[in-house]
């Protein structure tokens, strides 16, 4: 990848950031329908109210009384279509280990959004969710920003997936749709070059320090998601 578009990526939040919001976004529309409302009832009109009152008052009264005629033996041939079942899907359940490896993976991603809003290479965060190499690439990139008056902006939504768990590494794969962008702070006006919203894959790599996962690796393939994502 070209060192220019290395900047963006990282400095961007790595073209990826802001999980969170985009998540809640894609979970309560994002998903991911936007500005849908319930439709409203219509109002019954005044004939059709008054048919659906008495067809109610017959109702009610035929309910009250007697049968005075015994039930007919004649069965009518039912017209209607035969019920179809929807096919159930079924999702295969995370196990605790993969649920803590993505919460790592995600909260590297906001670590780095956080850090690039203010271009601030000596955020804590970093260094709590990240080692080298992508620690030192970020944190350079950051510095990079700082002198510059580059901050990060826009959002991200992230969609990874536990691919490999082998004692104390991790695979994760993700194809996150960003639509990040630096700007300089002092005018506003965006860093070229210039980029329209896309979907990144990443493939990052995460490694267990102690009791915590923290991401060591990224390969960001910027434009497409992984092959059969």
């Amino acid at each position: 990848m070209p060192q220019a578009r290395i900047r963006r990526s990282a400095a961007a939040l790595w073209r990826l950031s802001r999980f969170r919001a985009e998540e809640q976004n894609a979970a309560s529309s994002t998903a991911v329908g936007r500005g849908r409302s319930r439709s409203t009832p219509r109002s019954l009109s005044p004939g059709l109210l008054a048919i659906t009152m008495a067809a109610t008052s017959l109702g009610l009264s035929a309910c009250g009384s007697p049968s005075t005629s015994p039930p007919s033996t004649t069965s009518t041939p039912s017209t209607s279509l035969p019920a179809t079942t929807s096919p159930s899907i079924t999702t295969a359940p995370v196990s605790a280990e993969a649920s803590a490896v993505l919460d790592a993976y995600r909260a590297g991603w906001a670590a780095v959004e956080h850090a690039t809003a203010t271009a601030n290479p000596l955020d804590p965060a970093l260094k709590a969710t990240m080692v080298n190499p992508v620690l030192h690439q970020v944190i350079g990139n950051l510095v990079t920003d700082n002198a510059e008056g580059i901050v990060g902006k826009g959002s991200i939504v992230l969609d990874p997936h536990v691919t490999a768990i082998d004692g104390t590494s991790a695979t994760v794969l993700d194809c996150a749709y960003s639509s990040s962008f630096l700007v300089y702070e002092k005018t506003g006006k965006q860093v070229p070059p210039i980029t329209k919203p896309e979907h990144d894959a990443d493939k990052a790599t995460l490694v267990l320090v102690g009791s915590t996962w923290k991401t060591k690796s990224r390969q960001i393939t910027e434009g497409s998601c992984p092959a059969g994502y």
